[in-house]
């Protein structure tokens, strides 16, 4: 959901689901008759209902450093990403790359971010790699695939299509294992978040394509893991982006999960993360796979987002970083603020509400460190209350890696463990 080359968060422009059905349809259909395997190719939907079997979990250990914690370095903010690791790495040194690991749904081979910046003149990030096992943490390689509804990303029905196919065809996932291997990387974590929801047995589908992955992953010995969208219920109000994830059949698909407890409000201005929907989030993981929670890393915000309003109607715009952010509220005169609906001194979520120079009302919330610190105070004493995890730790990520993050924010951090 937060995983773009662009940050755009595209995936809130994926194409209409009945324009996507028909898309999906013409694509599996071009890829059966392409295939050469006549009979013998993609089978016909209607007979597709795999079975998901129950695996025992490997015992392998997520961390390296004290604080249990990913960071995500994305590559078209990879300089800063590194600078703002070597700022933490001492006790935070395991992280997860984005801009290595984007899938060619036409070939299944992965390919470089276009805007990796970590290396001039290179769109490799193997450097980060490097970087990472020098101070002794664990990098992950995150698979992904740019669907966020740009001219040039790949469409909904062409990540299903790919699922689809890989489930089929012997060998189609090897580009994965190639890279793994390749680049020493010391696990997987497997981000597709553009898949059509509506596609007949799509829930089945992507867990078979799970599953066969993690099991060409553990004979490496590397842990494998699968990134979540937030879900509250099996249909909730976001059922047209998570429709395809089923937990129960996906947590018996890999070593452990990341479930994305970020972008909580996106219709109206509001928290990216608060206490109470991580309690719905926590609820709805106890109803559908409780004996994952020890091995669950809730992925959370140190970004803000902004919107503004249209004929009385609230527009997202952007996610923003903490730095841009503060930029803003330095930048505002207190006549253009809305006293009523700003509180930049909210120790959960603070957020300012005001009128831009053009008379467009705006409205901005975000994270800084103490915020952020107290809502993962609550909910570490919210997990601990839960049977088998009284002494257990918060396992998290954070979105994203970079300069522009609240400077003491792994310091505060720090503090809970």
């Amino acid at each position: 959901m937060r995983r773009r080359e662009s940050d755009s968060r595209g995936w809130k422009l994926t194409i209409a689901s009945c324009i996507a059905g028909l898309m999906i349809l013409f694509v599996s259909h071009f890829l059966q008759t392409s295939s050469g395997q006549g009979g013998n190719g993609l089978i016909a939907l209607n007979e597709f209902n795999p079975k998901i079997v129950a695996q025992n979990n490997q015992d392998l250990p997520l961390f390296n450093g004290h604080v249990p914690s990913l960071s995500w370095i994305v590559g078209r903010d990879c300089l800063n990403g590194m600078k703002a690791y070597l700022q933490y790495a001492a006790t935070n040194p395991d992280a997860a790359l984005v801009g290595t690991g984007w899938l060619d749904p036409t070939t299944g081979t992965l390919i470089n971010g276009e805007n990796n910046n970590c290396v001039p003149g290179s769109l490799s990030m193997d450097t980060v790699i490097q970087l990472v096992h020098q101070h002794g943490g664990k990098v992950y390689l995150t698979i992904s695939m740019e669907t966020d509804g740009a001219a040039t990303s790949w469409t909904t029905a062409q990540q299903t299509a790919y699922e689809l196919k890989a489930t089929q065809t012997p060998g189609y996932i090897d580009p994965i294992l190639h890279e793994i291997q390749r680049a020493n990387y010391d696990g997987v974590i497997m981000d597709l978040e553009g898949t059509d929801n509506f596609y007949p047995h799509i829930q089945q589908i992507f867990a078979t394509y799970n599953q066969q992955v993690w099991q060409a992953v553990q004979t490496m010995h590397k842990p494998y893991g699968i990134a979540l969208i937030h879900k509250t219920s099996d249909h909730d109000e976001y059922y047209g982006l998570n429709g395809f994830e089923n937990w129960t059949l996906l947590s018996k698909s890999a070593d452990f999960l990341v479930v994305m407890a970020v972008d909580q409000s996106y219709f109206t201005p509001g928290p990216s993360v608060s206490v109470p929907w991580l309690q719905q989030l926590l609820n709805y993981t106890l109803k559908t796979m409780p004996q994952m929670l020890p091995r669950i890393i809730w992925e959370l915000p140190l970004y803000g987002n902004t919107w503004h309003q249209v004929n009385g109607h609230w527009i997202f715009d952007q996610i923003i970083a903490y730095q841009n952010a503060m930029d803003i509220v330095n930048g505002v005169g207190a006549a253009r603020i809305d006293s009523v609906n700003t509180n930049l001194q909210d120790t959960y979520q603070p957020h300012l509400v005001y009128t831009d120079a053009a008379g467009i009302k705006q409205a901005l919330w975000f994270m800084n460190a103490q915020s952020l610190h107290n809502i993962m105070h609550d909910f570490q004493n919210m997990l601990r209350q839960q049977s088998g995890f009284a002494q257990g730790n918060l396992q998290f990520a954070i979105w994203w890696s970079t300069t522009a993050e609240p400077g003491d924010f792994w310091s505060q951090v720090d503090k809970l463990y």
